[in-house]
C-alpha cells in the first residue's frame, strides 16, 4: 500500500517535470540586463557601467550547467509551482546551487538570479535578463 503511494507520487513528479525539462535540453545563451547588489558602489562621474554579463545554460546528467567566464557551475532544478494564492508563471523552473538561485521562465526565456551569502552581505545581488536558444 505505502509502496504504491510512493510509486504514484514519483510518477506524478516525473510527469510534472517533463515539459519544463524537455525545453531546457537545448543550450541557451543568457545576458544580464540589470543587476543590483547591496554593496554596489555608486559610479564616479564620467565612469561607464560594466558590460552586461553573458553566460550559457546547458542541461546534462539531470543538472543545469551555467558556463560563465570559463567556469562551470552546476545547479539542481525543479518546476516552480505556486502555493495556494500565489501567482506563479507557468512553465518555469527554479534552480539552486549553494548561495545562487536561478528562476527561468521557459515561455518567455527570461531569468532572475539571486546571490545570497549570509556570511558576507557585500555578496548579495539580484540580476535579471533574457535568454535565447542556440
Amino acid at each position: 500500500m505505502m509502496a504504491d503511494r510512493v510509486a504514484l507520487a514519483g510518477a506524478l513528479l516525473l510527469l510534472s517535470v517533463a515539459p519544463a525539462a524537455a525545453q531546457l535540453r537545448r543550450p541557451l545563451t543568457c545576458t544580464e540586463e540589470a543587476s543590483v547588489g547591496l554593496a554596489t558602489p555608486s559610479l564616479p562621474e564620467g565612469a561607464k557601467p560594466q558590460k552586461a554579463r553573458t553566460f550559457s545554460l546547458v542541461t546534462s546528467g539531470g543538472l543545469l550547467t551555467v558556463i560563465s567566464a570559463g567556469r562551470s557551475d552546476y545547479y539542481e532544478c525543479q518546476p516552480a509551482s505556486p502555493r495556494l494564492n500565489e501567482r506563479s508563471p507557468r512553465n518555469t523552473v527554479k534552480c539552486q546551487n549553494g548561495v545562487y538561485f536561478l528562476l527561468i521562465d521557459l515561455n518567455k526565456l527570461n531569468f532572475v538570479e539571486a546571490q545570497l551569502n549570509p556570511e558576507d552581505r557585500t555578496e548579495i545581488k539580484v540580476s535579471s535578463g533574457s535568454c535565447r536558444g542556440l
